[in-house]
């Protein structure tokens, strides 16, 4: 009886698990991570398990190679400019072209919202804005343009470049289906500075900003609708 052997030749051949890591981090913030995690780093080196220690570790890490994980859990890429939009949408009690005359009229709206402390006309589109929407001991000045208007329909503005309060945002003013009344539309669209950190914070502060808007359209509702 023969015994058949069976060889068996293992081929050799090369095996790698590949992590994919991409960058999310903008180039200005991942500079500051090295530089403030360098700092750290050297204040900890006699104690390399305190926090102190890993904080710098992280941020060192996070510069060099341009990848943060808590941006990553919440899907920020600072890399890449993003907008904050803060929408609303209200039913006024007027007809289209009376919300859009009064509105037009940007003296009438510091007395009718009430975190716009005064509105100055520099000249048939260029004014001058104060707010204290970041509350009555820091109030916040602008310039805004208005770019885009179709009287009783639209209109559209943005800030200029040396404003503090970069914004671009434009109020439509809608006939409702009954032809009573106007459905005012209201989006501002704005760039949060500071990169990831600047839209983590937006994100966290835009149910803030909607709910400061819908108040201010209130009181604007209430102001627009009283008996003349």
């Amino acid at each position: 009886m023969e015994t058949h052997k069976t060889h068996l030749k293992l081929r050799s051949g090369r095996f790698s698990i590949e992590k994919q890591q991409y960058s999310n981090v903008g180039l200005t913030e991942r500079f500051v991570s090295v530089f403030a995690g360098a700092i750290l780093l050297s204040k900890g080196l006699r104690n390399p398990f305190k926090p102190k220690f890993l904080y710098g570790a992280y941020l060192t890490y996070r510069g060099f190679t341009g990848h943060c994980l808590f941006y990553e859990q919440l899907g920020i890429d600072a890399r890449k400019p993003q907008a904050i939009n803060v929408r609303g949408e209200f039913i006024i009690d007027r007809l289209p072209n009376e919300v859009y005359n009064y509105w037009r009229n940007l003296s009438n709206l510091p007395g009718s919202l009430n975190y716009l402390l005064d509105v100055k006309m520099l000249d048939e589109h260029l004014s001058l804005w104060k707010s204290k929407v970041l509350g009555n001991l820091i109030p916040v000045g602008w310039k805004a343009e208005i770019v885009k208007d179709e009287p009783g329909r639209l209109i559209g503005w943005r800030s200029t470049t040396d404003s503090v309060l970069r914004h671009v945002g434009k109020i439509e003013f809608e006939q409702t289906p009954d032809g009573l009344g106007t459905i005012l539309k209201i989006v501002i669209s704005y760039h949060p500075p500071a990169g990831g950190v600047g839209i983590g914070v937006a994100r966290l502060l835009n149910p803030y900003f909607e709910h400061l808007l819908t108040k201010e359209i209130k009181t604007f509702k209430h102001q627009i609708e009283l008996p003349v």
